[in-house]
């Protein structure tokens, strides 16, 4: 039997939110709760909880002095609201409460921040079952489950991609992936936050048009994981090997130059941090090499592949195709779709043009009947003329 009490909240952010939605929909370990001092305790001791590898304890100790009053005050079965950004948007209900005594093990602190650590966790815990009300996994997910179920899908690869901005080495790389494999699940994961980072949801609409445009519909699931900070910029690639997993996947595609991977040799060969997990997961990773355009080949190719030096070789590097997006500037073809830098700048420079029209009308060639024109087109005719060839 559960009891309210009057004014019982916890205030959480934006980060934990997202880090309580993955442990309800079992996205990192089939424990769906809050743990107590001994559950924590055991996946601290030895990394797995009830058979399954476990890097972080489902330890929630919110910082703050209202939150750690409330968690002080808090009685087994208490029922306690989450708030949001002055929104309702869960509860949890009390088992018990206990003192932290090893924060760093936390899941909420997973994603490793450089803040001081009084600011990242109070001093004691809260552990019980929690339901978060706005669960926008929980569908993708079950829709996951349901097309691997229904078409006996047993070859499932899973692809963790930031596409700040989507570019021709994510399409090689897709591509690539989709070759060998039934079904490829793309997870969309969120950037830091800061001036030269492109918004989720326009990384997701040009990940959804390549999709729906230039693959296989049957064949790519995007997750989006718009609402978690933990795989970052790939700086937990142990958690993006559960994830995976927990979502079916039997193969999780990873870069060279993947944040955290740990890459080192013995007499065995080549050799990674996450071998472990994969032989605990049965989840086989494989670890792609770097890959450049060369001006010789003509091509995108494999630096291990490729007999030209490095004077052949164009990269590429995301912050600078952003610096070129964030100027106005459409990146050459070869770097990125003209479609898809077409949608960006159109974003990046609503209204940027006085006369769109008479410009689009000056520029190119039209069937004579007078028909309204966007700044995604625009952009996309623009390019046709920088790879008009004849008089260059």
């Amino acid at each position: 039997m559960t009891s309210q009490r009057k004014n019982s909240t916890i205030l959480i952010n934006q980060e934990a939110f997202g880090t309580l939605l993955l442990i309800q929909n079992q996205i990192l370990g089939k424990f769906n709760k809050l743990m107590n001092e001994d559950e924590a305790d055991e996946v601290i001791r030895s990394g797995y909880f009830q058979n399954e590898p476990m890097p972080y304890a489902y330890t929630f100790a919110p910082f703050g002095k209202k939150n750690q009053k409330t968690i002080l005050e808090a009685k087994q079965g208490d029922k306690i609201e989450l708030i949001k950004d002055g929104k309702i948007v869960g509860h949890i209900v009390c088992s018990s409460v206990f003192k932290l005594n090893n924060a760093e093990a936390s899941i909420f602190r997973a994603r490793d921040i450089s803040l001081p650590s009084n600011q990242r966790a109070g001093e004691f815990a809260i552990s019980g079952e929690f339901e978060i009300y706005q669960d926008s996994l929980k569908e993708r997910k079950a829709y996951t489950k349901r097309i691997i179920e229904n078409y006996n899908i047993k070859k499932i690869t899973a692809l963790m991609l930031t596409a700040d901005p989507f570019h021709r080495l994510h399409e090689r790389l897709v591509r690539m992936t989709i070759d060998k494999a039934d079904l490829l699940i793309i997870f969309l994961i969120r950037t830091f936050d800061g001036d030269k980072r492109l918004s989720f949801d326009l990384r997701l609409k040009t990940l959804g048009f390549f999709k729906d445009n230039f693959l296989p519909h049957d064949r790519v699931i995007i997750v989006p994981f718009e609402n978690t900070y933990l795989f970052n910029d790939h700086i937990n690639p142990v958690l993006e090997c559960i994830a995976a997993h927990n979502f079916g996947a039997t193969k999780l595609v990873v870069g060279q130059n993947h944040g955290g991977i740990g890459m080192f040799y013995d007499e065995s060969g080549a050799n990674t941090a996450l071998d472990k997990y994969s032989k605990d997961l049965n989840l086989e990773v494989i670890v792609m090499p770097e890959f450049v355009y060369c001006n010789e080949c003509r091509t995108i190719v494999s630096t291990k592949t490729c007999p030209h030096g490095q004077h052949h070789h164009i990269k590429y590097h995301a912050n600078t195709l952003k610096e070129l997006l964030y100027q106005g500037i459409l990146p050459p073809a070869i770097l990125m779709r003209k479609e898809i830098s077409a949608m960006i700048l159109s974003e990046l420079f609503p209204n940027r043009f006085y006369d769109l029209q008479r410009i689009y009308d000056d520029l190119f060639p039209n069937s004579g009947i007078l028909e309204k024109h966007n700044q995604k087109e625009f952009y996309e005719q623009l390019m046709n003329l920088y790879q008009t060839t004849s008089l260059t």
